[in-house]
């Protein structure tokens, strides 16, 4: 059936769309944003179509007039940036936050699943935070919020298939009410089911991750420019399988099959973990003169955290959990956290200085439940932090060049609670290269604070953890080669981790950490490389384990079929040296040390097809292409995190069709 369905869908599109035109545009990892820009493979470029006409003949919508903004540039004075829709073909076929990561997240080795960064990111915000964040990366962040300055209608839609049912649908819309007043909604829906324990095709059983988002954005202008308004509301509803890693198979000789795939699950079929956010965003400001403006970002936060296992005898038999407290049979947490965020402060430009100072309240407070809530005698607990503030003032200085892309930035933000926060920050962003440091001090998450369980009880006193970071990249560019060298030495001390039984600890000294690497592109007529390389120096491997070796690229050949298909034909190849990565612990969501296993250095190589038939975007992805083989020449699978194996060889289809009228 499925077969079935893509044949359809490519004989629709290639009967419906018309000649395109397009050129290639080939993008550094990273995907840094740059003002009035198209969106990569000429799609900004790109005409024709079922564009509404003009009397002329002329076209009157498409990607060059559906616009968007982002509030960082609202916020630093660049209120006249614009971005154009991507159309392009360059990374289309990234779908996954894996692969959009270029490798560098590690999940448990299938789709909708928690994550981790694979390197150390100091924090780039002060303010208590509650500390929950494997589920990050199928959030929508504040950042990326585009808010639209559209002169129609615009619907995108999407529907991604992969690996073991993984499916992904989005519908998007944004309208004009009028030329200062846009508002928009974007839904997606994205699925998987296990690829090990317990798996039925049609039951819902199957379902491993389910993950709702959902976005609806406004923007108002006034008449005379003075007051605008941004809003926005942010969703996410995720819930998980657990499954605790798989249980390899052994064949009557006693022989272990490492890479189990039909293996049995470590944890039973009725333990899930269940995530629920939603944020209310809103940012305003009012110019009282030229160059000076009064502005206010207010957040409301709400997240709802669940646990239960129904059947802990298998994981408490496969030491997935630690010893229960209350109850042997089945456990259940329950986290509740709210937050109230608001900040008011002027800003402006002066003489080619923007500037910015503010007042920042935060409002928080969490709330924890331990089994459940019963009038039959059965244990049950409660635990709350009660409700804590922060006072934090901040300001911000910048001095931009003409075309906006050079820059020099510092900023300062101190926290006046009981617990000292304070970041400092400057940056020097240059044509030829960037160099910066960051000096920050954050205190301890809610959780490592507090928590109590089945399993767990801590209550701890940390004290805020101190990072130092001095980063700096060299631009290297000729006419088609571009190296960017690049640099981060991390100065750490009292970094706060969770150990070997999945409690947290503080270390109570200091180490470094120096990541070297580069990203680099050559570009040659049709063919692209681009690749991205880092060694990763640690001091101290007894409390953060990174792999010291990590690669990854791709190369890509683009050409027209017939004046009609616009193709780009590529193999994507990613590599990490081995290590003693981190385990993960459902209860607490939080990945964890452990010393039983290392993982062995693997490299994974991918190859897609990128095709565009005028603004319609296709792709065609065969995943794992160097699983096993007849020689024995590459293994049967491989590993991301312990105990849990990543995708076999698998193959994923894609499209996305935007609308402009």
């Amino acid at each position: 059936m499925r077969i079935v369905l893509y044949s359809f869908l490519c004989v629709l599109c290639s009967f419906i769309l018309t000649i395109p035109t397009a050129s290639g545009q080939v993008k550094l990892p990273g995907n840094i944003r740059m003002p009035s820009g198209g969106g990569g493979g000429g799609g900004s470029r790109g005409g024709g179509g079922q564009a509404i006409l003009d009397d002329s003949t002329k076209n009157v919508y498409g990607p060059h007039s559906t616009l968007h903004f982002y509030e960082h540039d609202i916020l630093n004075n660049r209120d006249s940036v614009r971005y154009r829709v991507d159309t392009g073909l360059t990374n289309f076929h990234r779908w996954m936050p894996m692969d959009k990561a270029w490798g560098k997240l590690v999940d448990l080795g299938n789709n909708v699943t928690a994550t981790r960064n694979l390197f150390f990111q100091p924090r780039e915000d002060i303010g208590t935070q509650l500390g929950l964040r494997v589920y990050d990366a199928y959030a929508i962040k504040q950042e990326d919020v585009a808010y639209v300055d559209t002169k129609s209608q615009h619907t995108e839609l999407d529907f991604m298939s992969g690996p073991k049912k993984t499916s992904l649908g989005t519908f998007a819309y944004t309208q004009n009410v009028h030329s200062r007043f846009n508002f928009g909604i974007r839904a997606t829906r994205l699925t998987s089911n296990k690829i090990y324990g317990f798996a039925n095709s049609i039951s819902s059983a199957a379902l491993l991750g389910r993950n709702w988002t959902f976005l609806a954005h406004t923007s108002f202008f006034s008449k005379n420019k003075k007051y605008l308004i941004l809003a926005h509301y942010r969703h996410l509803n995720m819930k998980v399988a657990e499954q605790g890693g798989v249980i390899p198979n052994v064949d009557e000789a006693g022989v272990v099959d490492k890479y189990s795939y039909d293996g049995a699950a470590r944890i039973s079929d009725n333990a899930n973990s269940w995530e629920r956010r939603h944020v209310f965003h809103v940012y305003q400001q009012y110019r009282l003169l030229n160059g000076f403006q009064v502005f206010q970002q207010a957040d409301f936060q709400s997240t709802i955290d669940h646990y239960t296992d129904l059947q802990l005898a298998r994981g408490l038999e496969k030491g997935i959990y630690p010893a229960t407290r209350f109850d042997s049979t089945q456990t259940r947490q329950d986290i509740y956290y709210k937050l109230l965020d608001n900040k008011v402060g002027i800003k402006g430009f002066y003489e080619g200085f923007n500037y910015r100072a503010y007042v920042r309240q935060r409002f928080y407070g969490m709330r924890g439940g331990a089994q459940s809530k019963n009038e039959t005698g059965d244990p049950y607990a409660t635990y709350r932090t009660g409700l804590k503030f922060d006072n934090i003032i901040g300001a911000w200085l910048g001095y931009y060049l003409k075309d906006s892309v050079q820059y020099l930035t510092a900023e300062a933000d101190l926290n006046l609670a009981k617990n000292v926060e304070y970041r400092l920050k400057g940056e020097l962003n240059t044509r030829w290269g960037k160099a910066g440091f960051q000096s920050i001090q954050t205190a301890p998450d809610l959780l490592v604070q507090r928590y109590l369980n089945n399993h767990f009880d801590w209550r701890n006193n940390f004290d805020p953890t101190k990072v130092q970071t001095i980063f700096a990249s060299l631009v290297l560019k000729t006419k088609k080669i571009e190296f960017v060298p690049e640099a981060q030495i991390h100065q750490i001390n009292d970094y706060i981790y969770y150990d070997t039984a999945a409690v947290p600890r503080q270390l109570n000294a200091g180490f470094r950490l120096l990541r070297l690497g580069f990203n680099s592109g050559i570009h040659l007529n049709r063919w692209n490389f681009t690749t991205m390389g880092y060694l990763t120096l640690n001091d101290n491997k007894d409390v953060m384990r990174i792999p010291t070796v990590f690669a990854s690229g791709e190369v890509t050949f683009d050409f027209v079929y017939a004046k009609v298909l616009f193709i780009q034909l590529g193999l994507a190849a990613r590599y990490r040296s081995s290590y003693l990565a981190d385990a993960y612990m459902p209860i607490t969501q939080q990945f964890h040390l452990q010393d039983n296993t290392r993982l062995a250095g693997n490299a994974v190589v991918d190859g897609f097809a990128n095709v565009r038939i005028k603004r319609v975007r296709l792709f065609f992805k065969m995943s794992y292409l160097n699983q096993g083989g007849n020689f024995g020449l590459f293994p049967k699978g491989y590993y991301v995190t312990p105990d849990y194996l990543g995708l076999a060889r698998s193959f994923s289809f894609g499209i996305n069709w935007p609308m402009f009228d």
